[in-house]
C-alpha cells in the first residue's frame, strides 16, 4: 500500500494501484503535466463568444443540447437562458464588412467565421514543447441573423423546443439536431490539400447558369469557396507566430523546430502533406476548424482511420528515409494528444469535473481491407504506444477494429494494455458484424470495409457521410407502459404541463386485461413500438428542419463529399450518405418485461395482467413476492437462452425495421442503432415507471444492447452469444447479420484477476476471437474490482485519475455522480 502526500491527519492508505502514465519523453511528460494543471495553467482554451452586436443577435445554438436533458433548465426563453445570456455578456463584437447584411445567410456565416478566426482569436504556440500549431478553437459564434430571420427563427424554435420537452417529459426519451459526430474528409486534405477542394468548388460554381449563381446554389458555393481558403490564411498566421518566437529563442534545437513548424504551416493544409509532421499538422488544423465553425467542440468530431491515411508519410519519414526517429514521431503525436484534450478547457474552471465528459474525438485503428486482409501497420503500433504511455487520459478516443485475420501481435498488445488499465483505453469494433450492418443500409461491399467510427462507437463512412448518430434516443421501455394501459400513461404517471392524467398518447390497442393469448399482447405491443418510432420522427423532423434552414456550416460542407457537387449544405441534404440514427434505449428492460408477461401471465398463468398492473402501479410496495417472481422465474436476455434470445431478436428486428420507413424533410434516411449514453441511468430512468421485469420506478434501465444489470449469470461467453443473436445472428450459410448499421454498445466488466498470468491472457485472447465470430459490433471492457471502486468512493483523493468505461466513453470515476458510480459497481464482474 502507498501513501498520498498530506498532513498526518489527512493521510489515507491507498489500497489499490491504478493506471498511471509511463515511459513518456521529457517533452510529452511536460505537455501532459501541463494539461492536468487545469485552471492553474497560464493558458487554456476557454470559450470565446462573438457577436454582430445587434439587439436580436443569437449566439448559443440550444438545439445541440436538446439531447442533454440536464441542460434544458438553462435554455430560457428568446435569448434569456443562462447559456445565451452568459455568452452575450461575454461576447466580443466583430466589425462587419460594409455590405454584410445584403449577403445570403451562408455567406454571412462564413465571413463572420473567417473574421473571428483570423483577426480576433489569438494565434499562440502553447509552449516551447509544442510541435503542433492551433490553440484556441472554443468559439460561440453569432448566427448572423437579420432581424426578420431572427423573428422567424424564434417562432419556429420555441415551437420545436416545446415539442422536444414534451417528448422528454412524457418519458419517451430525448432528441434534437446535434453537431459533431462526423468524419470529415481528412484523407483528401492530407493527400491533396485544400487547394484541391477550392478548385473543385470553383469549377462547380463556374458551371452554374447565371440564374443559379444568383440563387441558393450559387450562394452556398460562394460561401464554400471562401471557406476553403480560411485554413491557408490561418496557417500563415501561425507561421508568422512561429517565426516571431524563433527570433526570441536562444536554444538552437528550438530555433530549428520553430522554423520547421513555420515551413510546415506555409505548405499545409493548402498543399498536400509531404512529411509525417506536416500530415499531423494538417489533420489538427483542419479538425479544430470543424469544431470552431459548429461551435460544438469535440463531441463526435472524429478522425477516421488515422493509421491508414498517415501511414505512407510515417513509412517514408520513419522507416524508409529515416528523416525523423520513431521517438520524435511519438512526440509529434503527443502534441496532437495535448491539443485534442483541450476540448475540455471550456469547462475547466470547475476543475476535474470540467474534464470528465466523453466528447468523443474517435480515432479508428487497424481493421480489414477490401479482401478481408489485415491492414495493421507499424504506425498502428506506434499510436498504441502513445495511447498506452499517455493513459489515463480522455482524448482522442481510440477504436481498434478487429476481425478474423487480426494478427496475434495486435491481440497481445491489446490485452497487455487492458491489463494495465481500469476503464478500457479503447473501444473494440468487430468488422464482420459491423460491415454486415452497413451493407443493409446500402453501402457497397467494395466500400463498406473502409468504415470508421464516430463519437462513442457509431459506424459511418469517411468523408462523405453525416449520420446524426446521437440525435434520436427513444425509450423503448415506454412501449410496455403504453401496451399495458391501452396507449395511455399509467394512472398517476403524468407531469404538468406536459401530460395529463388519463390522456390518450399512443394508439388504442385494446385493454390487455381482456387479452386471452400472448399473440394478442404481442400484436398490441408492436403497434405501440411503431408509434414510438413515428412520434420520434415527427418531433425530430422539426429540429432537423430548423437547423437545416437557419444554421448552415459552409466550412464543414467543403469537407463532406457531395455538398460541393450538389451546392447544398452538409445540414441540408448535401452529403453523399445522409442518415439520422434512432438509438434505442432500454432494450433488455423491454425484452425482459415481455418475457415475464409471456412466461408468467400467458404460459404459466401464475399472474393475470390485472395483478401485474396493480403491482406496477404500487411500485411493488406490498407486492414484493410478485416482484421477486418476475425477477427470478422468467427467462432473461443475456444468458444464451434460446427462448429469451429469440424474442430479443424479434424485438430488435421489429423496431429497427420500422426506422427505415422514414426520411427527414432535409432528405436524410432514418436508420437504427443502440447507444444509450447516460440516458438509461439518468433522464429516461427517472421517467420510466416500474416494469414487469421487476424493476422499480426510477431504477436504471438496461444499457444499450447489454443485459439488465445482474441477470447475466452464465458468464461472458453466454452474454456474447446473446448479443450476437439479438443483432440477427448468422444466416444458414454462415453470413453475418446485423439489424443495427450504426452499431450497438456492449460494455462488459471483468475482474482484473483474469489477466494475472499467461494462461489467463490466452483465454482472454480466445474470448476476443470468439466475440469476432459470435458477438456484436463493439465491445468496451472494464477491468475493475468492485472493492477498488468502493474504496474510491470513500477516498476520492487517492483515485483522481481512475478512469472507468461508462458506455461509449471513459470518465473519471471520482468526478461522476454517485448514482452512476453505484451503477458501475453493480455491474456483473466476470471471470474466465
Amino acid at each position: 500500500m502507498s501513501k498520498i502526500n498530506g498532513s498526518p491527519d489527512d493521510i489515507k492508505e491507498q489500497r489499490y494501484r491504478i493506471a498511471e502514465p509511463h515511459d513518456l519523453s521529457q517533452r510529452s511528460k511536460w505537455l501532459r503535466d501541463y494539461y492536468f494543471k487545469g485552471n492553474e495553467r497560464e493558458w487554456y482554451n476557454q470559450f470565446m463568444p462573438f457577436t454582430t452586436a445587434t439587439d436580436w443577435d443569437l449566439i448559443y445554438e440550444e438545439g445541440n443540447m436538446y439531447i442533454v436533458p440536464e441542460a434544458h433548465l438553462y435554455l430560457g426563453n428568446k435569448g434569456k437562458g443562462v447559456f445565451e445570456s452568459c455568452f452575450r455578456s461575454m461576447a466580443i463584437p466583430i466589425k462587419l464588412i460594409e455590405n454584410f447584411w445584403k449577403l445570403s445567410l451562408p455567406e454571412r456565416r462564413i465571413i463572420f467565421f473567417e473574421e473571428a478566426m483570423l483577426n480576433y482569436i489569438p494565434h499562440e504556440i502553447i509552449s516551447e514543447n509544442d510541435l503542433i500549431a492551433g490553440g484556441r478553437f472554443q468559439t460561440q459564434l453569432s448566427k448572423c441573423f437579420t432581424k426578420k430571420e431572427a423573428k422567424k427563427f424564434w417562432k419556429k424554435n420555441l415551437k420545436t423546443r416545446k415539442a422536444v420537452f414534451e417528448f422528454h417529459n412524457s418519458g419517451f426519451g430525448n432528441l434534437g439536431a446535434t453537431g459533431g459526430h462526423i468524419i470529415s474528409d481528412y484523407e483528401t486534405i492530407i493527400k491533396k490539400g485544400f487547394k484541391f477542394i477550392y478548385e473543385k468548388a470553383r469549377t462547380r460554381y463556374d458551371k452554374l447558369s447565371r440564374k443559379e449563381k444568383q440563387g441558393v446554389k450559387g450562394q452556398e458555393l460562394k460561401a464554400m469557396i471562401r471557406a476553403t481558403k480560411i485554413p491557408k490564411k490561418l496557417a500563415n498566421k501561425y507561421a508568422e507566430e512561429c517565426r516571431r518566437l524563433k527570433a526570441e529563442e536562444s536554444t538552437p534545437e528550438r530555433v530549428e523546430e520553430l522554423e520547421q513548424m513555420a515551413k510546415n504551416l506555409e505548405l499545409v493544409p493548402w498543399e498536400p502533406a509531404k512529411t509525417f509532421w506536416q500530415g499531423v499538422q494538417a489533420l489538427w488544423l483542419t479538425h479544430m476548424l470543424v469544431m470552431s465553425e459548429e461551435s460544438y467542440p469535440g463531441a463526435g468530431a472524429s478522425f477516421g482511420r488515422t493509421d491508414q491515411y498517415l501511414w505512407p508519410l510515417y513509412e517514408k519519414d520513419v522507416i524508409d528515409e529515416k528523416n525523423i526517429t520513431k521517438e520524435f514521431a511519438k512526440d509529434i503525436l503527443g502534441s496532437f494528444w495535448f491539443h485534442c484534450n483541450t476540448v475540455y478547457d471550456g469547462q475547466i474552471m470547475v476543475g476535474k469535473q470540467g474534464i470528465n465528459s466523453g466528447w468523443g474525438q474517435l480515432m479508428t485503428l487497424s481493421g480489414c481491407g477490401p479482401n478481408s486482409e489485415d491492414l495493421t501497420n507499424e504506425l498502428t503500433y506506434t499510436i498504441l504506444e502513445v495511447i498506452d504511455e499517455w493513459s489515463p487520459i480522455l482524448e482522442p478516443k481510440p477504436n481498434i477494429r478487429l476481425h478474423r485475420n487480426s494478427p496475434d501481435k495486435l491481440l497481445n498488445k491489446i490485452i497487455d494494455m487492458i491489463s494495465r488499465s481500469q476503464g478500457a483505453p479503447f473501444l473494440l469494433n468487430f468488422d464482420e458484424r459491423a460491415i454486415a450492418g452497413l451493407l443493409i443500409e446500402g453501402i457497397q461491399k467494395e466500400e463498406a470495409w473502409n468504415y470508421a467510427c464516430v463519437g462513442c462507437l457509431e459506424n459511418t463512412m469517411q468523408g462523405n457521410d453525416r449520420s446524426g448518430t446521437v440525435n434520436c434516443n427513444p425509450n423503448l421501455a415506454k412501449s410496455i407502459e403504453l401496451t399495458l394501459w391501452n396507449g395511455k400513461n399509467m394512472p398517476g404517471n403524468f407531469k404538468k404541463p406536459w401530460t395529463k392524467d388519463g390522456e390518450q398518447i399512443g394508439p388504442k390497442t385494446g385493454n390487455p386485461e381482456n387479452f386471452e393469448t400472448w399473440e394478442e399482447f404481442w400484436a398490441a405491443w408492436k403497434e405501440q413500438i411503431k408509434f414510438i418510432i413515428k412520434y420520434t420522427v415527427d418531433v425530430y423532423n422539426m429540429s432537423e428542419t430548423l437547423r437545416g434552414e437557419y444554421i448552415p456550416t459552409p466550412y464543414v460542407s467543403t469537407l463532406v463529399r457531395g455538398c460541393i457537387e450538389k451546392g447544398l449544405d452538409v445540414r441540408n441534404g448535401g452529403p453523399e450518405l445522409r442518415y439520422i440514427t434512432i438509438e434505442g434505449v432500454g432494450f433488455a428492460t423491454t425484452v425482459d418485461s415481455l418475457l415475464a408477461i409471456k412466461k408468467l401471465v400467458y404460459e404459466d398463468k401464475k399472474y393475470t395482467v390485472t395483478e401485474v398492473k396493480e403491482a406496477l402501479m404500487n411500485d411493488f410496495e406490498g407486492y414484493e413476492v410478485i416482484q421477486k417472481v418476475l425477477k427470478n422465474k422468467a427467462p432473461k436476455y443475456g444468458n444464451d437462452n434460446d427462448e429469451a434470445d429469440e424474442l430479443a431478436r424479434k424485438v430488435m428486428k421489429l423496431w429497427a425495421d420500422e426506422t427505415w420507413n422514414y426520411k427527414t424533410p432535409t432528405n436524410f434516411q432514418y436508420r437504427p442503432g443502440m447507444l444509450s449514453w447516460n440516458y438509461w441511468a439518468g433522464a429516461d430512468a427517472r421517467f420510466t415507471v416500474a416494469t414487469p421485469d421487476g424493476r422499480k420506478t426510477g431504477i436504471f434501465l438496461s444499457n444499450a444492447i447489454c443485459p439488465t444489470n445482474g441477470v447475466d449469470q452464465k458468464g461472458p461467453t453466454a452474454v456474447t452469444n446473446s448479443v450476437g443473436i439479438a443483432l440477427g445472428g448468422k444466416t444458414e450459410d454462415g453470413e453475418y447479420m446485423n439489424f443495427l448499421p450504426n452499431g450497438a454498445s456492449h460494455t462488459i466488466t471483468f475482474n482484473p484477476s483474469i489477466l494475472r498470468d499467461p494462461e489467463h491472457r490466452e483465454k482472454f485472447k480466445s474470448y476476443l476471437k470468439g466475440y469476432i465470430e459470435n458477438g456484436g459490433t463493439s465491445l468496451q471492457v472494464n477491468m475493475l474490482d468492485a472493492e477498488l471502486l468502493k474504496d474510491a468512493q470513500k477516498h476520492p483523493e487517492n483515485y483522481q485519475n481512475l478512469l472507468v468505461r461508462v458506455t461509449g466513453y471513459n470518465a473519471y470515476f471520482t468526478a461522476i455522480g454517485k448514482e452512476l458510480q453505484d451503477e458501475i459497481i453493480a455491474r456483473e464482474s466476470h471471470r474466465m
